[in-house]
């Protein structure tokens, strides 16, 4: 009995030492998107401890099932008669959701966000305005570290080109947290509560 009893409290050490690990190592997640003419191209990934959990190319290379014929199954109706309800607890949830906000940006570590656009509208004038818009823009942006925008206006054709890539890094013990707070509060889950409700 003893020894079942040691063995169960070894267990459990060891599943909240995973969970603290899950929570406290952070993920990376990578996003990139290339796009020239016609042609999207990039891919999603999300990592833990350099383990690869989700890699999506985009486009999907899978082909999407051709969905079998089956009887039309009745269409669910928003019910818009909950808004004013769903208003009134999202203004007093309005403090948690914060925090769970204030959670996220606290937990969210940029290692680099880079943007490149190429773009060439109808005429050479519109062109020049436009792409002067983007490079104040971009002047702002730059002043942050481990970002980097850069405008390239294109006056013979017209083209909305440009590539994005993303690699942050998120922890997510304090926003696990904050939620778990957020759910021990009343407005909160009578929020969720009617969210669900109207949605049929």
């Amino acid at each position: 009995m003893a020894y079942l009893t040691a063995v169960i409290i070894i267990l459990i050490i060891i599943l909240i030492l995973i969970l603290m690990g899950i929570l406290l190592v952070p993920f990376q997640i990578s996003l990139k998107l290339h796009r020239r003419g016609p042609v999207n191209e990039g891919y999603f990934k999300l990592s833990w401890v350099k383990i690869g959990l989700i890699r999506r190319k985009i486009p999907s290379d899978k082909k999407k099932p051709k969905p079998k014929k089956e009887k039309k199954e009745k269409e669910k109706r928003i019910d818009f008669n909950r808004i004013p309800k769903i208003l009134g607890y999202f203004e007093q949830s309005l403090p948690s959701i914060l925090r769970i906000f204030q959670a996220f940006l606290r937990s969210v570590s940029i290692k680099r966000i880079s943007i490149n656009s190429i773009i060439g509208l109808d005429s050479p004038a519109d062109t020049a305005i436009f792409n002067g818009y983007l490079l104040g823009l971009a002047s702002i942006i730059n002043i942050f570290p481990k970002t980097n925008f850069t405008v390239d206006p294109d006056f013979n054709e017209e083209r909305i080109d440009g590539s994005i890539l993303i690699e942050i890094k998120l922890r997510l013990f304090w926003i696990i947290i904050e939620a778990l707070r957020a759910l021990t509060k009343k407005p909160v889950r009578s929020l969720i509560g009617e969210l669900r409700k109207m949605r049929g």
